[in-house]
C-alpha cells in the first residue's frame, strides 16, 4: 500500500515540475524574461482564461495560456509566432528607426546688456507631468476600445479621489523612472480587463490597487 501511495506522489511531483518548468507557456514565458520583456498583468482570452501580457518599451505581447503561442499586441500583427526569437526577428524586420534629427545651428551670441539694464526673471519650475498624462491618454486613445478607456479613466478620475491618486503615483513613477507613455497606458488597460472578475464597489478599489502595484514596479526596476 505504501509502495502505491509513494508512486502517486512521485506522479504528482513529476506533473508538477513539468507544469513549472517544461510547459511551453513557461518556456515562452522565462524566454520573453530573457529578452527584457516584462509582464505586467493577464488578459482575458475569448475562449476563457487568462493570457499572459508583456511589455517592453512601447510594445506590447502576450502569451496564450493555452498553446503557448505568442502574439504581438502592439505592433497588432494577425499571425501569432512559435517564440519570442520569431517575434525579435519580424520587430528587426518591420520596425523603422525614427530619423536623426536635423542639427540646427546654435545663434550666434548675443551682447550682454550694461549692468543697470539687467532685469532678473524667475523662469517658472518645469513641471512635466500633465503633459506626461496627456500623453498616457493619447496612447490609450489610440488602442483597441480607445474611447471607451478614456472615459473609464476619465470617470474613475472624477469619482474616486484614490484612483487619481494612484494613477499619479503611476505616473510620476514612470516620468522619474524615464519609462514611456506606451508602457503606462498598457498597465492602466490590463487593470480594466479585471474589471470583469470585479463586482460592485470592489471595482473601483481593485484597479486602484492594480495601478499602485504597477507603480511599486516601476521604482522596483529602477532600483534593480
Amino acid at each position: 500500500m505504501m509502495w502505491l501511495v509513494g508512486g502517486i506522489l512521485l506522479v504528482l511531483i513529476a506533473a508538477f515540475l513539468w507544469m513549472a518548468f517544461f510547459h511551453r507557456v513557461q518556456a515562452m514565458s522565462r524566454q520573453a524574461q530573457l529578452l527584457n520583456w516584462l509582464e505586467i498583468g493577464r488578459v482575458s482570452n475569448p475562449a476563457g482564461g487568462k493570457d499572459i501580457l508583456l511589455a517592453r518599451n512601447e510594445r506590447n505581447s502576450k502569451i496564450d495560456w493555452r498553446t503557448g503561442e505568442v502574439w504581438l499586441v502592439n505592433p497588432k500583427v494577425a499571425e501569432s509566432f512559435a517564440d519570442y526569437l520569431a517575434v525579435e526577428r519580424w520587430l528587426a524586420l518591420h520596425d523603422t528607426p525614427l530619423p536623426e534629427p536635423e542639427l540646427v545651428p546654435a545663434p550666434a551670441a548675443q551682447p550682454l546688456p550694461e549692468e543697470d539694464e539687467v532685469v532678473e526673471v524667475l523662469a517658472p519650475a518645469d513641471d512635466g507631468l500633465p503633459a506626461f498624462r496627456q500623453q498616457v491618454e493619447d496612447c490609450l486613445a489610440r488602442a483597441e476600445g480607445g474611447q471607451d478607456l478614456v472615459d473609464t479613466r476619465q470617470a474613475f478620475e472624477a469619482g474616486s479621489p484614490e484612483f487619481l491618486e494612484a494613477g499619479t503615483q503611476l505616473c510620476t513613477a514612470a516620468l522619474e523612472c524615464h519609462v514611456p507613455p506606451m508602457m503606462v497606458a498598457t498597465f492602466y488597460i490590463s487593470a480594466f480587463a479585471a474589471l470583469s472578475d470585479a463586482a460592485g464597489e470592489d471595482k473601483l478599489d481593485r484597479v486602484t490597487a492594480s495601478l499602485q502595484a504597477a507603480a511599486k514596479q516601476i521604482r522596483m526596476m529602477q532600483q534593480g
